[in-house]
């Protein structure tokens, strides 16, 4: 069983072996504000100044804006994620940043007719649970009601979801009448829906359960669990292509980690049952063993992509990183209950 010391030591030398490879924050764009969401739970967690000083200088550097929004009317889901880390320095951490982009550009987002923008599924782990925080924060539910609609559309108008399967096509260039796999089957890339899987239990733990869109989006992320369990591999991974793994049967690490997140979120917010948790752990345990090396580097990440394709020790990505701290809060939370 692994222990919250060894959970730290882990998130610590990941995060620092990060850092060093990048002593520039960079941009704000979504790789980048991925990585910071791991950031800020190793704040919380481990209470490093030098981690927080870092999300302050890339806030700073960024002019507390989102990426490539320069008139206050971005509609790339892509482009608002790193709001999320600007909310936490300013609500946990009292750092005083400027709230003027984020508003201007939700009230934009608000008052805009078009619900049709959401096209590809990463969309619901980059802005479906911000623009639901910020809804809830500006006491504003049209934004609430703007995030749903455009769920929606994906879901729904684009037929992203498939309801036998229980999982979502990255894009409508991946529908069945479209594109297969090598072997026929359904094309399901493990990244695109661990977006979808880990972006719903976020969101899932800041509605109030009463909320009037709360039951949909759990019965989708409930399912999700069944179909994503179906799919993990004998080692505890998960590949690619979600149903033809042996397709592209190297490690990943991206898709492996975003679905041990919804896991144990899921697991934590009493809405999957506690197998669950064996099975991210399983999963958690074969990515230190295949993924995390000594240094804190993690390896086996799929670049950036559309769809499931092969995988090279070597390429890590800023993605992989934040979630794998993600991950290791939460299960820090789980065992110190």
């Amino acid at each position: 069983m692994i222990s919250i010391a060894d959970l730290k030591e882990r998130m610590e030398r990941v995060n620092d072996y990060w850092i060093a490879q990048n002593p520039e924050p960079g941009n704000c764009a979504w790789e980048r504000a991925a990585y910071f969401l791991g950031n800020m739970a190793a704040i919380e967690v481990l209470k490093k100044p030098r981690y927080l000083e870092y999300a302050v200088e890339w806030a700073q550097a960024n002019h507390w804006n989102f990426y490539d929004n320069a008139a206050h009317c971005t509609v790339n889901a892509d482009n608002v994620s790193c709001g999320e880390t600007y909310l936490d320095l300013m609500e946990n951490y009292g750092i005083l940043g400027k709230m003027e982009h984020i508003r201007a550009t939700m009230e934009w987002t608000a008052s805009d007719p078009h619900n049709d923008y959401w096209w590809w599924v990463d969309t619901m782990y980059m802005a479906l649970h911000f623009y639901n925080r910020m809804g809830l924060l500006l006491e504003d539910d049209r934004l609430i009601d703007k995030a749903y609609r455009l769920y929606l559309n994906a879901k729904e108008e684009r037929h992203l979801y498939d309801r036998e399967e229980k999982l979502w096509f990255r894009d409508e260039n991946f529908l069945p009448e479209i594109a297969r796999t090598a072997g026929g089957r359904k094309v399901f890339w493990a990244r695109g829906n661990g977006w979808v899987f880990a972006g719903l239990a976020r969101t899932l733990r800041t509605l109030p359960p009463e909320q009037k869109y709360y039951r949909e989006y759990r019965e989708v992320f409930t399912g999700m669990a069944q179909a994503l369990e179906k799919c993990q591999c004998g080692d505890g991974l998960w590949r690619t292509s979600l149903l033809e793994p042996e397709e592209y049967p190297m490690p990943e690490t991206s898709g492996t980690v975003l679905t041990v997140l919804g896991m144990v979120i899921g697991v934590r917010l009493g809405i999957l049952p506690e197998r669950y948790m064996e099975c991210a752990l399983r999963g958690f345990d074969a990515l230190n063993r295949e993924a995390v090396e000594a240094s804190g580097r993690i390896g086996w990440v799929q670049v950036v992509a559309l769809k499931p394709g092969p995988v090279k020790k070597e390429d890590s990505n800023d993605y992989a990183v934040g979630t794998y701290l993600l991950v290791c809060r939460e299960l820090i939370a789980y065992f110190s209950r």
